[in-house]
C-alpha cells in the first residue's frame, strides 16, 4: 500500500474551532519566550472536556481506566454516522434505529439535526445494545447522551466496558448516513479522564 493512499480521499474535519476566551468552558493561552532559544511557546489552560473530546472510563468512576490505559485502536477505524433526522424532538433513540446500520466493531456516530435540550436521547436499551456491538460512540449537540442523568445508562454501559465516548463533534451533517474511516486520537497524558482530540472522517 503506497503512502499516497489517502491523497484522493475527501477528509471532513469533525472538530469545532476553539477560540481562547470565547468558549463556555475554560480555555486560555499565554505566550512566552523560551529561555533556551528565544522561540515562542504557549502555556495552555483548559478543561479536559472542551470542544471535541473523548471520555475514558475514569470520567465516570475514578478507579476505572484513564485515557492512556485504553488501546489506541479504540480511537480509529471503520465508522458509520447513523442519520436520525427523522426523529422527533425529545424522542428516544431505540435499538431498531441502530441495528440495521451498525456492524460489530464499528465506531458509531449519531446525528439528528435537532440541537440542545430538544435533541433525541439515547434510550437505556439502546445504550446497552451499543455496548455489545461497538468500539466507540460519538455525538454532537444534536444528541442527548442520557435519557436520565439519574440513570446515566450510556456512561454505565459504554464506559463500563471500556468503550470511549466522544462528545461535541461538528460537521456530522456532512457524513450522516455514510461509512468512512474515523480518526480521533487523545493526548497521551497519564491520569486524564478525557482528552481534546482533532477528529476527522476520511471518505
Amino acid at each position: 500500500m503506497g503512502y499516497n493512499v489517502l491523497e484522493n480521499r475527501e477528509i471532513i474535519d469533525l472538530s469545532p474551532m476553539l477560540v481562547p476566551g470565547k468558549e463556555k468552558r475554560r480555555l486560555t493561552i499565554r505566550p512566552f519566550i523560551a529561555e533556551l532559544d528565544k522561540t515562542i511557546m504557549h502555556e495552555i489552560d483548559m478543561m479536559s472536556h472542551l470542544g471535541a473530546h473523548v471520555e475514558a472510563p475514569s470520567h465516570f468512576k475514578p478507579e476505572w481506566p484513564d485515557i492512556t490505559s485504553l488501546d489506541i485502536r479504540s480511537f480509529y477505524g471503520e465508522a458509520v454516522c447513523v442519520d436520525l433526522r427523522y426523529k422527533k424532538p425529545r424522542e428516544a433513540i431505540l435499538v431498531s434505529d441502530l441495528e440495521k446500520h451498525v456492524k460489530n466493531g464499528d465506531i458509531v456516530l449519531l446525528y439528528s439535526g435537532i440541537r440542545g435540550d430538544e435533541a433525541p436521547y439515547i434510550s437505556k436499551e439502546a445504550a446497552e445494545w451499543l455496548s455489545f456491538h461497538i468500539k466507540m460512540l460519538g455525538i454532537d449537540d444534536t444528541i442527548n447522551l442520557e435519557e436520565s442523568y439519574e440513570l446515566m445508562a450510556s456512561h454505565k454501559h459504554l464506559l463500563g466496558k471500556n468503550i470511549p465516548i466522544v462528545e461535541m463533534l461538528s460537521n456530522l451533517d456532512k457524513v450522516a448516513g455514510k461509512r468512512f474511516i474515523y480518526i480521533g486520537l487523545p493526548l497521551k497524558i497519564k491520569g486524564l479522564d478525557s482528552s481534546p482530540i482533532r477528529a476527522v472522517a476520511i471518505l
